[in-house]
């Protein structure tokens, strides 16, 4: 998404939000990877959101509101001076559509990092979706593109 269109998405939030007498509110979801040890058979045992180990990535939950901005990023568990977590997009796969299309992808502006506005929705809809993201290994790309699909819902 072009910057002009994120900010023009920001500035429209921004005026729902108000004239509910709500401000919007920023979630930051990181994904935290152990860049040394992760392979395609092991991405949830080496990847979380810093959740509970009682709660699944599956299973991992973010509860948003009309308006709200969703922004992904991705950190070294292992090696946070040397390697590099990038998200490249987010992916709807199920439930409801809270966001304005399918996909989001991040940027040339912001490479690695996602953001989208919550857009859809109504209280407890919940949407299931995939982030999808690589790992640089020292700068060399570690086995392609690792999937892990938690979960959005609109608060009740």
């Amino acid at each position: 998404m072009k910057v002009k269109t994120r900010l023009l998405y920001l500035f429209a939030a921004f005026i729902i939000c108000s004239s509910l007498g709500l401000p919007p509110t920023t979630h930051v979801i990181t994904l935290q990877v152990d860049t040394g040890n992760i392979s395609n058979s092991n991405v949830d045992e080496v990847s979380n959101f810093g959740q509970s180990p009682s709660i699944s990535n599956h299973d991992f939950l973010t509860e948003v509101s009309l308006g709200d901005i969703v922004m992904w990023n991705g950190v070294s568990s292992s090696a946070p001076d040397q390697d590099k977590v990038i998200i490249t997009s987010i992916n709807h796969e199920g439930g409801a559509r809270i966001f304005g299309r399918n996909t989001l992808k991040d940027s040339k502006q912001n490479p690695g990092v996602v953001v989208g506005i919550v857009s859809e929705g109504k209280e407890g809809d919940e949407e299931k979706y995939k982030v999808s993201f690589k790992v640089l290994n020292r700068g060399n790309q570690r086995n392609g593109t690792f999937h892990i699909d938690p979960k959005l819902q609109v608060k009740k």
